[in-house]
């Protein structure tokens, strides 16, 4: 009894430590998250939330892509939107994305959501999630973030794609954020975020340089 119990001993000591790690890195996180927050509500001017500036120097045959954590709420929607403004506007020179963070691919949106997106004329029934990486991040000229957990996220895990980035929400409320409806069931938090999601890439779109007809174009107009 006395051998079970001493040799149980460092293994509780063990786990209660690496316990305490993981809450320690956790409240870390969060911390920084806070810090963040604070640093760009004092600096309206900070680069992450001049988006719409950034769009002034895309090149021909520009890629956005709209990041969120999981890809299956904000930024689907972000990006099946832009996709049919876009096509409205005759915009086939720019190219729109979206990806998470999740690991996990092929989730689905929840069925608030694809309630909430019929409302905006976006279909998310067929929207598989779909986790991002460096080469996408390196082949977009402006990436769209939904809140600060994603810059976190984009920071720690792609910090050579951090310079790129921008929130999405600026341009039409003055807290920069997005809030992610995901868990809730109910339609109408999705649908909020749906309003500021439309309404900021109405603003994206309104801000892409005016594209020059190039001489084949011209010749056949």
């Amino acid at each position: 009894m006395i051998v079970r119990v001493a040799t149980r001993i460092p293994t509780a000591l063990r786990n209660a430590s690496e316990r305490g790690e993981r809450y320690a890195r956790l409240a870390g996180e969060r911390l920084r998250r806070e810090l963040l927050r604070a640093r760009f509500r004092l600096d309206p001017d900070a680069r992450p939330l001049r988006g719409t500036e950034a769009l002034g120097d895309l090149p021909p045959d520009a890629t956005l892509l709209f990041l969120c954590l999981g890809n299956i709420c904000r930024s689907p929607m972000a990006e099946r939107y832009a996709r049919a403004r876009l096509a409205e506007a005759g915009r086939a020179d720019v190219s729109v994305e979206s990806a998470g963070f999740v690991r996990e691919e092929g989730r689905p949106s929840p069925e608030p959501a694809v309630e909430a997106a019929r409302s905006y004329g976006v279909d998310l029934s067929d929207h598989a999630s779909r986790r991002v990486t460096a080469a996408q991040l390196r082949r977009s000229d402006v990436v769209f973030l939904m809140d600060v957990k994603n810059y976190r996220r984009l920071e720690r895990d792609f910090e050579s794609a951090a310079d790129k980035a921008y929130f999405l929400a600026p341009a039409v409320v003055d807290a920069f954020e997005i809030e992610d409806p995901y868990p809730s069931t109910d339609v109408e938090r999705y649908r909020t975020a749906y309003e500021i999601v439309t309404e900021a890439v109405d603003e994206v779109i309104d801000a892409l340089p005016t594209r020059e007809p190039s001489p084949v174009e011209d010749q056949s107009a």
